[in-house]
């Protein structure tokens, strides 16, 4: 991967617990880094034929290590957003973190 290849900014966000006022509890996303990434398009599933179908894009996300990026994180590119479901270093040498996510399109 070269420097290049990282043209993609992205937020990365993570899921957090708050109080919502009425007693009860509210999930919302929290931006903890600004990265950038070299994405690649890997598989596509068009979804159930409903009246409105979603169709679900398999990607490969790759940026710099260290961060701090966990499987149910998200990665935000404008308003797309791409939901980690792993994280792997390629090399083993802690320079890259390379994430298998996925984004829902209706």
């Amino acid at each position: 991967m070269t420097a290049a290849a990282l043209r993609h900014p992205l937020q990365h966000q993570t899921a957090v617990t708050l109080p919502d006022g009425m007693g009860g509890l509210e999930r919302t996303w929290l931006t903890v880094d600004r990265l950038w990434g070299e994405m690649t398009p890997l598989s596509a599933d068009p979804g159930p034929a409903q009246e409105r179908p979603i169709a679900t894009l398999g990607w490969r996300v790759s940026v710099r290590a260290p961060n701090t990026l966990a499987p149910g994180d998200r990665l935000v590119l404008g308003t797309r957003i791409f939901l980690v479901q792993a994280v792997t270093d390629p090399d083993g040498r802690g320079r890259i973190s390379r994430c298998r996510c996925l984004e829902e399109q209706t």
